[in-house]
């Protein structure tokens, strides 16, 4: 089964319309709330280049925020990804 991260903040919306998406495949997810952690979520920034929540990894590939998130399901990648 893939392995599904999230990195978020509780006051998101694009985060929890992700979250939801996951939920609706039925796809469980490991979410790492990042309130309070903001030296942390500023390494993940510079790590990914992506400067806003969410921030998706899929098996360790970041997928982008939750518009790059519906871009590739509607292109059939993250189906592809959820099977590996």
């Amino acid at each position: 089964m893939a392995e599904v991260i999230i990195y978020s903040k509780t006051h998101c919306p694009y985060c929890v319309k992700a979250k939801r998406f996951f939920e609706q495949k039925n796809i469980k997810f490991t979410e790492h709330i990042m309130d309070d952690r903001l030296n942390e979520l500023d390494e993940l920034k510079k790590r990914t280049g992506h400067l806003t929540v969410p921030q998706i990894f899929i098996n360790g590939e970041f997928i982008g925020g939750f518009t790059d998130l519906i871009d590739a399901d509607n292109d059939g990648k993250i189906d592809l990804m959820l099977k590996k």
